[in-house]
């Protein structure tokens, strides 16, 4: 395993151990090259990962301190399955399906065609820590993928297509918005106060152009956020 990682996996353990709470500092970088015996640029980097995945920020001239760990981190510029944001973020999570049943692709995703488009409709609630914190609606385009009778808990959609189909997931198309939280968003999320929810909207593309389906992933407002990495170069 290289340095970086090994330095990021035992700051990672600590920060979720507690050792290092929100808006701790987390030791320089020097002192970090001290304890590890590495170079500058590899305590740097192992720092960098922790920022770009959410759980610290950099202050100039201050340091480096650990984030409110409540609200997950979702990467918005990535195509992943929630389950393997689960994983690379080491998220206490589970999966409840809600429904599986024929359904037409909603216009509010405003595909262009002047025929409705038949898919199957997946709705799962996701939850973190025990609570539900995100609503994930996947309309399957049934000319691609015929009929979907059941899902495992275990298994994402994304390892549906591309293990047990053989299909070649390529890009993804996201649109975000606020809105207010609707009346089944409260019964699902448990929700008792008014709340805005951030809705990711998506179309998905195989390597062929075709797209295989749309999402809408409603997350509640207050546990979510989204650290993305820009280079202006």
């Amino acid at each position: 395993m290289n340095k970086y990682q090994i330095i990021h996996d035992e700051l990672l353990k600590k920060i979720n151990d507690g050792k290092y709470p929100e808006d701790a500092k987390l030791p320089s970088d020097f002192a970090l090259m001290n304890r590890y015996h590495v170079a500058r640029e590899t305590s740097r980097k192992a720092v960098a990962m922790l920022v770009d995945e959410g759980y610290v920020m950099r202050i100039k001239g201050r340091g480096t301190f650990v984030i409110n760990q409540n609200r997950y981190s979702f990467p918005i510029s990535h195509v992943e399955s929630y389950r393997e944001l689960a994983a690379r973020l080491n998220l206490n999570e589970r999966t409840q399906l809600d429904a599986i049943s024929d359904k037409d692709v909603p216009l509010v995703f405003d595909y262009g065609e002047q025929v409705p488009l038949p898919a199957t409709e997946i709705v799962r609630i996701r939850y973190l820590d025990n609570e539900p914190v995100i609503i994930d609606r996947d309309y399957v385009l049934k000319d691609v993928v015929p009929e979907i009778k059941s899902l495992s808990a275990s298994l994402s959609l994304f390892e549906l297509f591309e293990q047990k189909l053989g299909l070649v997931i390529s890009y993804a198309k996201k649109t975000i918005t606020i809105e207010t939280a609707n009346t089944l968003d409260r019964q699902l999320m448990s929700l008792t106060e008014p709340m805005s929810i951030v809705v990711i909207r998506s179309e998905t593309f195989l390597n062929d152009g075709r797209i295989i389906s749309f999402t809408e992933s409603r997350h509640r407002g207050d546990r979510f956020k989204s650290v993305e990495f820009s280079r202006r170069h």
